[in-house]
């Protein structure tokens, strides 16, 4: 297969026309602290923190207004390497500087330093080992939709939604990470279709319009 320059590379993953498969990702160097969720899932709105209490808060800017939730990172200090799920924002945080859960930060340094150097990379298509779950916001109804998507492993760049018979209607995701239909999708069942930035996509069928409750798929990611 012909390579492609790595010039072009670069100009086509600008223009989002390259896959991110295709770019390697490289480790980056920052520091790291740790906290603990004092309820639910933290700005992600997960209802609760993954199992093991493996998880970390971003920066404003690699947040991303909700962009990076639900993603992976491999953190590595000078004890080793653990893997956390994205689930929060640490809105005092510069770039490169991570909030670890005390469960992560002890797998990687002495928790009695309180502030550690470390290195971090996105991981690609993590085993999540769940298929994909849905939580409707309270508050929906057929004149306004939010939803949650659960356990997709990498970000998310798009969550659709069309009733039977319907089209397909793409939602806008808020910076607390639910998927928005401003002027609502109908009264469901829904068919919702999500991609992630890895470019799986895959559709998942019969999804209650049911605020408040968390509802289990058989569809995975990948």
């Amino acid at each position: 297969m012909r390579r492609i320059p790595a010039v072009l590379a670069t100009a086509l993953a600008a223009t989002s026309l390259l896959s991110a498969p295709a770019l390697a990702q490289p480790a980056r160097s920052g520091q790291a602290t740790l906290y603990e969720l004092q309820s639910g899932g933290g700005n992600c709105s997960y209802p609760a923190p993954p199992a093991g209490n493996l998880y970390v808060a971003l920066s404003p800017g690699e947040y991303a207004a909700a962009a990076a939730c639900g993603g992976y990172l491999d953190v590595t200090g000078p004890k080793g390497t653990v893997r956390v799920k994205v689930v929060d924002q640490c809105p005092e945080c510069k770039a490169g500087h991570i909030d670890l859960s005390r469960t992560a930060f002890a797998r990687v340094a002495d928790p009695g330093k309180g502030l550690v150097g470390v290195t971090y990379r996105p991981v690609a298509d993590p085993r999540v080992g769940r298929p994909l779950s849905f939580r409707v916001k309270e508050g929906s109804s057929q004149w306004w939709l939010a939803l949650l998507v659960i356990d997709h492993g990498n970000p998310l760049t798009s969550v659709e939604v069309k009733s039977t018979g319907g089209a397909w209607r793409k939602l806008a995701r808020a910076d607390f990470n639910y998927w928005i239909a401003e002027s609502g999708a109908g009264q469901g069942p829904f068919s919702v279709r999500v991609t992630d930035t890895r470019g799986h996509r895959v559709t998942a069928n019969r999804i209650r319009l049911s605020p408040g409750t968390i509802q289990r798929s058989t569809t995975r990611m990948y």
